[in-house]
């Protein structure tokens, strides 16, 4: 059986006053025409680096907002069949350090926006993919884990 390396990502939801925290960006897949998309603060996993340690960077990165994770939402493994790989995404509740928001530092970002959950959900035609839709319904739903699920070993 060939054996492949899954790509992971990680996810950031931070609420504020009962919205949460979206982008909108251009990724570079998308024609430089196209509409923004929304999305979730989100990136790959660094070399060495702990998945808590990631999505405070990548929600940094794009948004400009300090944060640390408190919770564990889920875990998507994701099989893209046209492209024989899978990617597995960690999905965060993270909570705001502080309201101050920072130079955003990714390119591709366009706004940050803070909505509720009708708010998304009624423009889920914006969303980057589906999985955006399925990560957006895995926050809403409640599911939460303590941090202490996750073992990180540095070696």
């Amino acid at each position: 059986m060939e054996r492949h390396t899954a790509r992971i990502i990680v996810v950031g939801f931070i609420e504020r006053d009962g919205k949460l925290l979206v982008i909108r960006e251009r990724p570079a897949e998308l024609p430089h025409d196209h509409e923004p998309v929304m999305n979730q603060p989100a990136g790959h996993l660094e070399k060495n680096e702990l998945l808590t340690d990631a999505v405070v960077r990548e929600v940094l990165e794009e948004t400009g907002y300090h944060v640390r994770p408190v919770e564990l939402v889920g875990v998507h493994q994701i099989t893209v069949t046209s492209e024989e790989r899978t990617v597995l995404a960690f999905l965060f509740r993270c909570e705001l350090i502080d309201e101050t928001q920072h130079e955003i530092e990714a390119p591709e970002i366009v706004e940050t926006l803070w909505l509720t959950q009708e708010e998304i959900m009624a423009r889920a035609n914006e969303h980057r993919s589906r999985s955006t839709t399925k990560r957006f319904d895995t926050y809403f739903s409640g599911a939460r884990f303590p941090l202490e699920l996750l073992t990180q070993l540095v070696k």
